[in-house]
């Protein structure tokens, strides 16, 4: 009889745990960047944010310990944090360690591929990671050539579904974007 409610009450917790008893929304939602990760001082086309290290080289700052994001409101490709990071600051002849906080941006996308208004948001002259951090997406370097000092970069990223095909194709030359273009064919 034991082994019988041991087997059932087994049996009962598995069950849960695959339907998800005691899980919601919001903590499936959460998201969270472990500690040495690098972030963004805004989420608009976002620059790292720099620091100096011991020595004063400026090098990216990386988060002191994990932080839990909160997703921002007008870029749903990125989310925000308060985070704590160390700096140097020279102080007379020496580099003085302190640990600071700021609002910390990370690169966080929604993958749904890449949108009409995103592309059209995308603007000859951006670099790659820039048109990245817009679309969410990362696509697919189809080929590089090199010549004169140039080179020359071409992505493709695409989606296929019942109803319709999307395409997207872009050229970067030295990491400038010189062509874009986005077609979607329909069934």
């Amino acid at each position: 009889m034991k082994k019988l409610a041991k087997a059932l009450t087994v049996g009962v917790l598995a069950l849960g745990l695959m339907t998800g008893v005691g899980a919601n929304k919001g903590e499936a939602a959460t998201v969270t960047k472990p500690i040495g990760s690098t972030f963004y001082k805004s989420a608009l086309v976002g620059t790292t944010y720099k620091v100096q290290d011991y020595k004063g080289n400026t090098i990216n700052a990386k988060t002191t310990k994990a932080v839990t994001l909160t997703p921002y409101a007008t870029n749903k490709n990125f989310s925000y944090a308060t985070v704590t990071f160390v700096d140097y600051d020279k102080v007379g002849t020496k580099w003085v360690k302190y640990t600071k906080t700021a609002k910390g941006y990370f690169f966080t996308p929604i993958k749904n591929g890449i949108t009409f208004n995103e592309y059209t948001n995308v603007k000859k002259g951006m670099t790659y990671n820039q048109m990245v951090s817009i679309t969410g997406e990362y696509m697919k370097l189809d080929s590089t050539y090199t010549s004169g000092g140039i080179t020359e970069k071409d992505y493709t990223w695409s989606r296929y579904s019942d109803t319709n095909d999307t395409h997207v194709y872009t050229v970067f030359e030295n990491n400038k974007l010189t062509y874009k273009s986005y077609s979607v064919s329909e069934y």
